[in-house]
């Protein structure tokens, strides 16, 4: 890429940024060298990665890259036999303490990201042998080694045995007056007193240093040099056994010095990549479409430096022409458009995404050059004139069909009639090679150039000429209109100037901006009503999602309704066959055969009408689940009974990313129910079994007793009570039937082996009744 070009575009400036986001030195270097790429794989798989990346933010949050730091030289030192010391051997560890983390941190992530860090090796034995022998301080543990142990100790004893003698020393009565003060302190590694000068010759000692002023001499005790020979000659060993210690550990480093480089580089190249991916994130970017056919088309693009309220521009170039011509008035926002449009293709082709709308599309050019700015020199005498057409003949020798042109104000700083014919042929020149190329000018015959050519058209900034401000907006297909007249008005020129100025133009020149203006007042219609129209389509989905979720939710109700009456019904019609039963006991006991007959064929009814409800009964399918999930939707957890809100669309395998109170929860979107905002009109039904569950819940027992009942009766009895226990919710029930002969249990069980409330069963513990009781586990209602 061309270096003025980057410089114009202010592409360092966004470069500078992005390595701002970096986490140590290394991964930033990647960054300040990163230059947009001409190979459309290559930029195909950096936009991949930085999108990658975004998720991986999105969904687990910064990357754990504390501890990283360039050791290229201490792992050469290693190399080389070098000794390291306990801060770089400290610096080895936080690496790999770093490449453990991101190794957990990549568990989750998915694509080429989750392919790089494949390679990362945390080199647990020589993190583990670090951590060891070197503490959070950088200093080595008395633990490294044995022997390291047993000379600290010994040095301890030493320096305690100098102390305790120079203690008394110092607080003796008949040394004060010859101490200049009682302490005791270091010099040359040795430990001393300070004695006055004066008193030199009465104290017996080693003279090792002295005061400023010589008032004071720091002398070493007699009786105390065989013990600082001690204490030096054990503190020599001491440093003789920590070089031994990190030599072996350098030696270590030395062996795995490849996958140390090898981690170092993968987390480099990882932070640099997710800093592209957090600068994303800032600007709200997207990843572009990329293609290799020349064609730009921006949706609702915004410069990334600039602050403030920022309009927006859809801006598009290489499909139905290849050259734009942007007229319009000075700070109307021409030279933004131009370098918005090369700043995006230079960072899309460096991997960065760009602040504009999902599906805009930038093309992979070989070249871009641009022409932007007043660069006049004085020391070369150019002006500036000048200085854009000599920026302009070095464009026109390197530029290729596979190239992008910005020219800002072409043909500006001489005379208008030279200037228009000259950018004209500029213009021609590029056409002809068929070079994508976005001009802004002044000249209104490159306007009608434009008319004159299918592969060139007109676009330009609007003026409001009410306010004397331009609004910023880009309208492509129209050319800019001349508000001299209109400006000079408002300003509160003389009318009789004003139409004596507009005689003296020639009669085309009026009749053309009078054409200008209405396609200008049709656009702005056009505009306004398409506005209209998207409000109206955003109302209509609004509503038709709103109201889409109200019948999903009455479809669940009625479900729910229908399934409460079978329920009820069943329930119903096992309480009338329990009195059937004592019916039918008590006709048994008074030999009445005819009524048994009777009552024997209304139980058979009741019986068929049970299956039939039974069978009847709605089978609970595994639901689809809502569908056009939206962020920011509120939803139901149907496993976890919360509610939550939709922080994600549903991804390809139908996994939703939900917040749930403090916390993200990943589940599957047959797991989630659609529910009403606060807004939305709810319809509210009457609970059915609502009471029943408080009347039931407040005296239901977890067990019930059957001993001395017949099979029938018990049947009906248990029949009653598992619906009751059902909805109550409990858990778990005991049926005590006893153990008799074992024919009432056999029929309770085989009961419950087919009762739809039943999940499990199994005889109870001996200290639960054994075979006397059953222990059911029954489903609890949703």
């Amino acid at each position: 890429m061309n270096e003025r070009t980057l410089r114009v575009l202010e592409w360092p400036k966004v470069r500078a940024i992005v390595a701002d986001k970096t986490s140590f030195s290394l991964s930033r270097e990647m960054v300040e060298t990163l230059s947009p790429s001409t190979d459309m794989e290559e930029v195909r798989e950096r936009l991949k990665l930085t999108s990658e990346a975004h998720s991986m933010l999105w969904k687990s949050g910064e990357p754990p890259f504390g501890g990283a730091s360039d050791v290229r030289s201490v792992v050469q030192r290693a190399a080389i036999g070098g000794v390291l010391d306990p801060e770089q051997l400290q610096s080895i560890q936080d690496l790999l303490y770093c490449t453990s983390r991101l190794i957990k941190y990549m568990s989750s992530g998915e694509g080429l990201l989750k392919e790089i860090s494949t390679g990362l090796d945390p080199l647990p034995s020589l993190a583990r042998a670090i951590a060891q022998c070197i503490d959070d301080e950088g200093n080595v543990k008395d633990s490294a080694s044995a022997e390291l142990s047993r000379i600290r100790q010994k040095i301890r004893t030493v320096a305690n045995r100098i102390r305790d003698r120079l203690e008394s020393l110092i607080h003796s009565p008949s040394t004060q007056k010859i101490l200049q003060e009682p302490i005791v302190t270091i010099r040359n590694g040795r430990y001393v007193v300070p004695v006055r000068s004066e008193y030199r010759g009465k104290f017996q000692g080693i003279v090792h240093d002295q005061s400023g002023s010589g008032a004071t001499l720091f002398m070493e005790p007699a009786f105390a040099v065989e013990l600082n020979n001690e204490l030096r000659i054990a503190e020599q060993a001491e440093f003789e056994e920590i070089q031994r210690i990190l030599k072996g550990l350098s030696s270590q480093v030395a062996d795995q010095s490849s996958q140390i480089l090898k981690n170092l580089e993968i987390i480099a190249q990882m932070d640099s990549i997710f800093a592209r991916a957090k600068y994303s994130k800032e600007i709200n970017g997207v990843e572009p479409h990329v293609n290799s056919e020349g064609q730009i088309h921006i949706k609702q693009g915004r410069h990334p430096l600039l602050t403030g309220h920022v309009v927006p521009i859809d801006v598009w170039l290489g499909e139905d022409f290849h050259i734009l011509v942007i007229t319009g008035p000075n700070t109307g926002g021409k030279t933004v458009t131009l370098k918005t449009v090369g700043l995006f293709c230079l960072m899309a082709q460096a991997g960065l995404h760009i602040p504009a709308l999902p599906g805009s599309k930038i093309a992979v050019f070989e070249g871009i050059y641009a022409d932007i700015g007043d660069e006049q020199s004085i020391e070369q005498s150019l002006s500036t004139f000048s200085s854009h057409m000599t920026n302009i003949v070095s464009i026109l020798e390197d530029v290729g069909p596979n190239s992008l042109v910005l020219l800002d104000e072409l043909g500006a700083g001489t005379d208008p009639t030279e200037g228009a014919a000259l950018a004209t042929v500029i213009l021609e020149h590029l056409r002809v090679k068929k070079v994508n190329t976005i001009a802004t000018t002044h000249y209104s015959d490159l306007k009608s150039y434009a008319y004159t050519h299918s592969d060139v058209e007109n676009a330009s900034v609007e003026f409001d000429v009410k306010t004397l401000r331009p609004t910023f907006h880009l309208s492509i297909g129209i050319p800019g209109r001349s508000n001299a007249f209109a400006i000079s008005r408002r300003l509160g020129l003389p009318e009789e100037l004003v139409e004596a100025a507009q005689s003296l133009l020639a009669p085309d020149h009026i009749h053309v901006e009078d054409l200008i203006g209405e396609m200008e007042q049709n656009r702005r219609r056009a505009d306004q009503a398409r506005k209209e129209a998207e409000r109206l389509r955003q109302d209509y989905e609004s509503l038709r999602d709103k109201y889409g979720a109200l019948v999903e939710e009455l479809e669940e109700r009625k479900a729910e309704i229908l399934e409460e009456a079978r329920q009820e019904s069943e329930r119903i019609i096992s309480e009338t066959r329990f009195e059937m039963d004592q019916i039918l006991g008590e006709v048994r006991r008074l030999h009445r055969d005819e009524l048994e007959k009777t009552v024997k064929t209304y139980r058979d009814d009741l019986e068929e009408r049970q299956d039939k409800l039974k069978g009847e009964r709605k089978k609970v399918s595994q639901s689809r689940g809502p569908v056009n999930l939206k962020a920011g939707e509120k939803v139901r957890i149907k496993t976890l009974r919360q509610t939550g809100y939709v922080l994600e669309p549903p991804s390809s395998n139908g996994e939703v990313i939900v917040q749930a109170g403090i916390i993200k929860v990943t589940v599957k979107v047959e797991d989630l129910e659609r529910i009403a905002d606060d807004t939305t009109p709810t319809v509210h039904t009457p609970r059915i079994m609502g009471r029943a569950v408080l009347s039931k819940s407040a005296s239901i027992r977890s067990e019930i007793d059957i001993r001395g009942k017949t099979v029938e009766e018990g049947i009906g009895i248990i029949d009653k009570y598992l619906d009751d226990a059902f909805l109550s919710s409990l858990a778990r029930v005991r049926i005590i039937h006893g153990k008799g002969t074992g024919a009432l249990r056999s029929a309770v069980q085989d009961y419950l082996s087919t009762h739809p409330h039943v999940k499990s069963y199994r005889d109870g513990e001996p200290n639960e009744g054994g075979t006397g009781v059953s222990v059911v586990d029954i489903h609890l209602p949703n």
